[in-house]
């Protein structure tokens, strides 16, 4: 194909690599559906604790997963969430875990996820979810406050360089791992905002190479959409989300299906339609579409 993709309207942020955008979930993304069930399935979610984090271990657990672990800093809304998570489940056959972390602090990280597995009865991860992480306060480059920038770089980078370490001797062989990134990552420039646009470009480029150096492993980076959360509250961000918040949770069960296992290698978002996808899967998994820079998609 060209340079460029046709795009299509999106919404009053974005165009669109699909005709179809999407703001809330949609059938075909439902975890209640038997071909996305994730009965088997031992689900690890960093920030699972509140927000998107929170929303997606609840979809896992909508679709039978066996075990989910969630982290996070906070133990009063691990618990909370735990359970919420466990009544999420009709059957009421999911285990919740919960470990509280600073994933900033690596020994502390490797000590959290050993813990989890022994609760899991020693089981490998089948699907991991990086989601953890911070909105860094918006700035121009020169005058940045540095305790702020660094915040930011324990907080989103080495916070991914820690789970990174710890998860993937846990993993199995052929696991998913998603990243939430954010289209921040590969957009045209938004003023201001280099510091959170530099963390999510690293995270996603060190998630391309883990890809790259373990192609048995499906990885994939996802952009969650614009959804009100933590993240942003109190933030010169705050309310300005526009997706439901359990838009990205269902689009990540159904990336654990067999429908999805082109994207893998790939960049995408949530709020792209999955049949429209499905039906350029030949072409998406055999060029650079939808990769880093996403060639052929100039947004």
């Amino acid at each position: 194909m060209g340079s460029n993709a046709e795009l299509y309207p999106g919404d009053k942020y974005f165009k669109s690599f699909t005709k179809t955008w999407h703001n809330k979930p949609y059938p075909q993304i439902s975890p209640l559906l038997p071909e996305l069930r994730a009965t088997d399935s031992v689900v690890f979610i960093t920030g699972g604790g509140t927000g998107i984090g929170k929303a997606t271990a609840i979809a896992f657990a909508q679709a039978g997963a066996k075990v989910i672990a969630i982290f996070g800093r906070r133990i009063d809304k691990l618990q909370a969430a735990a359970e919420e998570i466990r009544k999420a489940n009709p059957n009421g056959t999911t285990t919740v875990i919960f470990e509280a972390v600073d994933l900033s602090q690596g020994t502390a990280v490797d000590a959290a996820f050993a813990n989890a597995i022994k609760k899991a009865g020693e089981a490998q991860i089948d699907i991991f979810i990086h989601n953890a992480g911070i909105l860094q306060t918006n700035g121009i480059v020169a005058g940045y406050d540095y305790d702020e920038f660094r915040n930011g770089l324990d907080l989103n980078m080495v916070g991914a360089f820690n789970t990174v370490q710890a998860m993937l001797p846990l993993l199995a062989h052929e696991a998913k791992v998603f990243n939430i990134s954010s289209s921040i990552a590969h957009v045209s420039l938004m003023p201001r905002c280099w510091a959170y646009a530099a963390s999510k470009v690293a995270n996603t480029k060190m998630f391309d190479y883990l890809q790259a150096e373990n192609p048995n492993l499906h990885v994939v980076n996802v952009h969650p959409g614009i959804v009100n959360t933590d993240i942003n509250a109190s933030t010169e961000h705050e309310g300005v989300g526009v997706d439901d918040i359990n838009l990205p949770a269902h689009f990540l069960v159904w990336l654990t299906s067999r429908e999805a296992e082109f994207l893998k290698g790939k960049f995408v978002w949530v709020n792209w339609d999955v049949d429209e996808l499905k039906d350029r899967a030949d072409e998406i998994k055999s060029s650079l579409i939808l990769t880093v820079g996403l060639h052929g998609v100039p947004l």
